[in-house]
């Protein structure tokens, strides 16, 4: 069976024939813009529409009053094997998403929820895509920057867009 691939920006994605969605995602290139972000610790500073956005996602009422409250610190790092581990801490609980770019790993979001996601890096963009087993999905693409990490984070089916900035601390 043929595979269709498109190039963007040193990103080659394999696309399914039949559906045109990707299948496989290969990311070159990538080192040397994304290993300047690796360590670095960034501060919840503003959030905007975080609250509905885990109100669309089915979070209960005081787990979205909770997240609310807290400022994450978010550290992005590189393991031996060549994966990455991305951290959000807080005072109430510390998450660590263990991943490779381009290749799908199950994942449960701190309300529980389990999803596939599916992480790629694209110029100076970490975007996530995690799909619930209902097929919905959201999208987070993370934008660092060297004093700023800006999320932007979309759902199927929801018309409004979550955005929350950090600000570099270390």
């Amino acid at each position: 069976m043929a595979v269709d691939t498109v190039s963007v920006d040193s990103t080659v994605v394999c696309l399914e024939p039949k559906l045109r969605a990707p299948l496989r995602t290969y990311i070159y290139d990538h080192k040397p813009i994304m290993d300047e972000f690796l360590g670095k610790k960034y501060k919840l500073k503003s959030s905007e529409n975080f609250e509905e956005y885990l109100k669309f996602i089915g979070v209960g009422l005081v787990s979205r009053k909770l997240a609310t409250t807290v400022s994450p610190v978010c550290v992005l790092t590189k393991n031996d094997d060549g994966s990455y581990n991305l951290a959000m801490t807080t005072t109430v609980r510390n998450m660590i998403l263990t991943f490779t770019l381009g290749e799908e790993f199950s994942e449960e979001r701190p309300d529980g929820t389990k999803v596939q996601s599916l992480m790629i890096w694209k110029g100076t963009e970490l975007i996530q895509t995690q799909t619930k087993k209902s097929g919905r999905k959201s999208t987070h693409i993370r934008k660092f920057s060297p004093t700023t990490l800006t999320v932007t984070t979309t759902a199927d089916g929801w018309n409004g867009t979550c955005v929350r900035v950090y600000e570099l601390i270390d």
